[in-house]
């Protein structure tokens, strides 16, 4: 199951990352969205003990508002990290032991040569501490489960997540409302997805307005 990521602004975006964080790193720090930061859109405190010195975690998140409409969006995000490298190296002596990169870029996973490991080999000649990417497919396998985070930022449940919802509620009473309500958002979500998904390529047209299936003589035709 994929999510559509690109119905949040950028800013609700990293917001929506710092509360996914949260079910991972309890002792997380979440930094005001739309201000400078210094290469840290969360940090994560490696122990509780009150001191300045304390070792932490850096999340730096990265948003693309069309990133299948971008051209070469690895390419992209190699450039946003080229760009931070300088904070990352500021962060280091201040106690920085990790660092995360959170984005909605999908990887690629060819050995060697996909965009998973040509950034894995960038950032271990950039950044001096351990580190990792959580890319779109990270972030769908942690969202699937992460119910809370879902009714909190509810643009990006989709039809199959509302169905489990209603239905773990059980259908017994007003059984003939809830199921209208049922289809009543179903094609709702249909229509909302359809436009998000053509949009990302900036094609205009819609699904049913595509040609017909060929049909090969002999056969029944899909339904």
């Amino acid at each position: 199951m994929g999510y559509q990521y690109e119905t949040l602004s950028p800013e609700t975006f990293q917001q929506f990352c710092q509360s996914l964080l949260l079910l991972y790193f309890p002792h997380i720090q979440c930094y005001p969205v739309g201000q400078p930061d210094g290469g840290r859109d969360a940090l994560a405190w490696r122990s509780r003990q009150a001191s300045n010195d304390r070792d932490f975690a850096v999340f730096q998140v990265k948003y693309n508002r069309k990133p299948l409409a971008e051209a070469d969006p690895h390419k992209w995000l190699i450039e946003q990290i080229q760009k931070e490298k300088s904070k990352i190296k500021r962060l280091i002596p201040k106690g920085a032991k990790e660092y995360y990169l959170i984005t909605n870029i999908p990887g690629t996973s060819h050995l060697d040569v996909g965009s998973m490991d040509e950034l894995n080999s960038l950032l271990a000649q950039v950044i001096e501490i351990p580190f990792t990417c959580w890319w779109r497919d990270d972030l769908d396998r942690r969202l699937d489960s992460a119910w809370s985070v879902k009714w909190a930022y509810p643009s990006l449940m989709t039809g199959q997540d509302m169905l489990v919802s209603i239905l773990s509620a059980g259908l017994n009473e007003r059984a003939a409302d809830r199921q209208s309500a049922i289809l009543s958002y179903v094609a709702t979500q249909y229509r909302e997805d359809e436009e998000v998904k053509f949009k990302q390529v900036e094609l205009q047209n819609k699904i049913l307005n595509l040609p017909p299936y060929p049909v090969r003589a002999g056969r029944a035709p899909l339904i």
